[in-house]
């Protein structure tokens, strides 16, 4: 099996769901599951975020006649104004003020901007799919029969991709960290307090050496109790160490941060000491 890994960069307007990722820059979301076959796809999606960010997305999905949207495909042949938001199941399993666990169904696969209807009629079935969801980004890893070739795949994404959507190819080799055995944690496994609260210590320079933002000067732009933030820090800490300590360097969009310049692939800076505080 090989490993195909690409990331679409979205522009604003392009498509609804996609508008409130770029809206929303702390907003993730990580998929627990996808699959897609011919005429069909369902998936099971973990989002994590602001409470009202989340509110905004949901209301994207319900909305039929927005969801249901899309961009004119490069393609002449390629009938992107189908109307699939009538075959849309949308259910939130689990309901968290700061986090959902969303189900999707759509039960016409044809639209060509699909990616896993694209992935399927250039691959063929068996194949496995991942994705994760932030700011404009769209990362899709793509578990593939080794003999396929990747190749065509990746000239029809060119060929196929809406208007306003580049494509990055990340990589084309051996699987890696795959699944639950050696696949880097998302930052979905955080909760959005947690990952809130390092991220605005890396932005503020908390991590940097030598340190440019004491916990104080972050609780205060958090608005938090230092007591709490220390907590939060201390649970979002142990999960960055964990990331850093598994087999293989992490190199997937979940590491993004909205306010870091470097872009995909960008990680946390290690962990410091809760005692080397200043």
């Amino acid at each position: 099996m090989r490993e195909y890994v690409f990331v679409l960069e979205y522009d604003y307007g392009v498509h609804p769901v996609r508008d409130v990722f770029i809206d929303n820059p702390d907003v993730v979301a990580t998929t627990l599951d996808i699959s897609i076959a011919q005429d069909t796809g369902w998936r099971i999606e973990r989002v994590t975020g602001p409470e009202h960010a989340l509110d905004e997305l949901e209301s994207v999905y319900l909305d039929e006649h927005r969801s249901g949207s899309s961009s004119p495909s490069s393609n002449p042949a390629c009938d992107s104004t189908l109307e699939y938001h009538e075959t849309l199941d949308y259910q939130v399993i689990e309901r968290e003020p700061t986090a959902r666990t969303i189900y999707r169904h759509e039960n016409d696969m044809r639209y060509c901007s699909s990616l896993g209807y694209l992935a399927l009629k250039s691959l063929g079935d068996g194949l496995v799919f991942d994705a994760t969801q932030r700011g404009p980004y769209y990362e899709w890893r793509v578990l593939v029969p080794t003999e396929r070739n990747v190749d065509a795949f990746g000239q029809t994404l060119r060929e196929e991709l809406p208007a306003g959507v580049s494509l990055t190819i990340r990589r084309i080799g051996e699987s890696e960290r795959w699944l639950e055995t050696t696949r880097p944690r998302s930052e979905t496994e955080l909760s959005f307090e947690q990952r809130e609260a390092i991220e605005t210590a890396r932005r503020m320079g908390y991590y940097d050496h030598p340190r440019e933002a004491t916990m104080a000067e972050i609780a205060a732009e958090l608005d938090l109790p230092k007591t709490t933030l220390r907590y939060r820090l201390h649970r979002a800490e142990a999960w960055a160490t964990a990331t850093a300590l598994d087999d293989g360097e992490p190199d997937t969009i979940s590491s993004i941060t909205p306010d870091g310049p470097e872009g995909p692939g960008d990680l946390p800076a290690p962990p410091v000491r809760m005692d080397e505080e200043q």
